[in-house]
């Protein structure tokens, strides 16, 4: 129980410092750098997760138990964006956008309950979607390889269609990026990330003890490697607006991955820090779902006191005052929302009926 619990709170270090980086990167903070890696290790840290025993012969159940897990947060957070529309809109948060009437803002609370964000405020939601079709997809691939090895009587045979799949799935991905082709719920991304998901899921199986590997000189290395791809070849990632540099998408995703794991093994030798990364790694849902709203409130009141501020500032998207405000914006946009999920899940708790 204790190796559980330790084996917890490092994942939820990793998936803090994640958040932190999505946060960083769109109030403005080293954006090229954080985005060659804070999505990849969120769909990284759900492979490793991925239960054989549990769902490699149930994919569907896969689906549901990640459905029912996501969809009643996403729907009430969207909800509450749309219902906000109109105070955005009054005061001059939302440019060239129209007041709701009711029409429109049951339409919006609809399109929510089908996992579809009609908000900028909570436009960090679209990740939901690919990230639940992306763990349906590779729970998928494993039952088409644990079927194919039964039906031939060969462990290797599925070892090997399940690694097809994934090739298959990874070179399918990275064709729809290149053709920019958009799909709904963002499946484009869904397929990318499969091979993730599939080399996550090997490290767990094959290398248990990926800590005694994970270094702080390796950080470093990664940090280093990242900024000179950046700066000397000037590729970048930015996996929501369809830009990855193809195939090269993959190494650099797992070196980010890699700097990630290693600075999550240093933060657990100084508890304070790990203790606060691990609760906002349990509450990084909240984070990406929240942090635009908490941004644009944050120019709101800035604005009030400002006389400098003004109407194209304050309408800036995700952030109106990005030069000024940046350390501002990530630390209320990190623990504000973090504070919020850990208040609504006491007020759930005290009101929904324990289990038995």
């Amino acid at each position: 129980m204790n190796r559980e619990a330790n084996r917890s709170a490092y994942w939820d270090m990793v998936k803090g410092l994640a958040i932190i980086a999505v946060v960083m990167g769109h109030c403005g903070i080293l954006i090229k750098f954080v985005y060659m890696f804070h999505l990849a290790v969120f769909f990284f840290v759900t492979g490793y997760f991925y239960n054989e025993d549990k769902y490699g012969d149930d994919p569907f159940r896969c689906f549901g138990v990640r459905l029912a897990g996501c969809w009643p947060r996403f729907f009430f957070y969207a909800v509450c964006c749309v219902l906000l529309h109109n105070f955005f809109v009054n005061h001059g948060l939302y440019a060239n956008i129209d007041r709701y009437n009711h029409t429109a803002m049951l339409t919006s609370v609809l399109c929510s309950a089908a996992l579809q964000n009609t908000e900028l405020m909570d436009g960090a939601l679209w990740f939901v979607p690919a990230w639940l079709l992306s763990s349906a997809y590779f729970s998928g691939i494993v039952w088409f390889g644990r079927t194919a090895g039964r039906r031939f009587g060969s462990e290797r045979m599925k070892s090997v269609v399940i690694a097809l799949g994934v090739l298959l799935s990874g070179a399918t991905g990275l064709f729809l990026y290149d053709r920019q082709c958009y799909l709904p719920y963002s499946m484009q991304t869904a397929i990318l990330v499969i091979p993730l998901y599939y080399a996550a899921w090997l490290m767990r199986k094959h290398l248990p003890s990926f800590k005694r590997c994970a270094t702080w000189y390796g950080a470093l290395i990664s940090a280093v490697l990242l900024y000179l791809v950046i700066t000397r070849l000037g590729i970048t990632v930015n996996v929501s607006e369809m830009h990855i540099p193809g195939i090269f998408y993959y190494p650099l995703s797992l070196i980010g991955i890699y700097m990630v794991l290693s600075l999550s093994v240093l933060a657990e030798k100084l508890p304070p820090l790990s203790r606060g990364l691990a609760f906002l790694g349990r509450h990084s849902f909240d984070i990406m779902a929240l942090h635009f709203l908490v941004f644009k409130f944050t120019d709101l009141v800035y604005a009030r006191f400002a006389a400098s501020a003004t109407a194209e500032n304050l309408a800036g998207f995700p952030v109106g005052f990005r030069n000024r405000l940046e350390p501002v914006y990530l630390v209320l946009g990190v623990l504000l929302p973090a504070l919020a999920g850990w208040g609504l899940e006491r007020a759930v708790s005290c009101i929904l009926p324990k289990k038995a």
